[in-house]
């Protein structure tokens, strides 16, 4: 009888462990805030990888502390932008957050916004179809089918954050999640110099979805993909042409 009891407590110990276990597996830890390339747990044929769009500070000379209506020039560039390794299937759909969108844009701004920012880049594609799904209450980034453009947190100097994760062997793009700092004042057509303008912005945070990469070299100052993003500054809503030669040598 003591040796029936042992028998079913030694069972009933390891079901317990294997249980903690199994709940260890399943577990989806907090996504990193910092650049970089990480596994995606449960998934060893993909990647996730992360690029964060920094603030710097905008030229005294360029844009006067309160003044409005004082943009960035918007200058050409033939420096050719890279690539990162992926792209997008030739259909894609995304998902705004509606309610977490600021005050000074407003939920129909934010429309607008995508539709330009995302036309920047697949009216350079024919053949690209990119369709705006329901709206979403998703305001984190997290691997769920849902390609999602949210204001939410993101670390003090991060103007944005946006998390692709693809497949490794065929370098498809299985899910985009763009989070733009809500910290930070936002402004859409104002050129002020005490808010970032949502469409420059966005639009650069786009190119990673496209595929392309960062690039902090100051000949590439002018273009959307340049790294950095600036207050009174609206020249990343256009593409320059080292900007499309990039995207064309990917979807070639």
């Amino acid at each position: 009888m003591k040796k029936t009891i042992a028998i079913l407590s030694t069972l009933a110990f390891a079901m317990s462990v294997s249980a903690v276990s199994a709940a260890k597996l399943n577990y989806a830890p907090e996504l990193p805030e910092n650049d970089g390339t990480y596994d995606v747990l449960g998934h060893p044929d993909m990647k996730v990888k992360i690029f964060v769009h920094k603030n710097k500070p905008v030229k005294p000379a360029l844009a006067p502390e309160g003044v409005v209506g004082i943009c960035s020039s918007d200058e050409p560039s033939d420096a050719s932008v890279g690539a990162t390794g992926w792209k997008l299937p030739s259909s894609w759909n995304y998902r705004l957050n509606v309610s977490t969108v600021p005050a000074s844009i407003g939920a129909t701004g934010l429309g607008n916004i995508a539709n330009l920012s995302f036309d920047e880049w697949y009216g350079n594609l024919p053949g690209m179809s990119i369709i705006k799904g329901d709206s979403t209450k998703k305001y984190k980034a997290t691997f769920d089918g849902q390609n999602i453009i949210a204001w939410g947190n993101a670390p003090a100097t991060a103007l944005a954050i946006t998390y692709t994760w693809y497949y490794t062997n065929s370098g498809v793009v299985a899910e985009n999640d763009t989070i733009m700092n809500k910290k930070f004042a936002w402004s859409w057509n104002m050129c002020s110099a005490k808010s970032y303008d949502a469409q420059n912005i966005l639009t650069h945070e786009l190119g990673h979805w496209f595929g392309l990469t960062d690039h902090y070299k100051v000949n590439y100052d002018d273009n959307t993909m340049y790294g950095y993003g600036s207050v009174a500054e609206n020249k990343k809503d256009t593409l320059t042409s080292g900007d499309i030669i990039g995207l064309q040598q990917i979807y070639q």
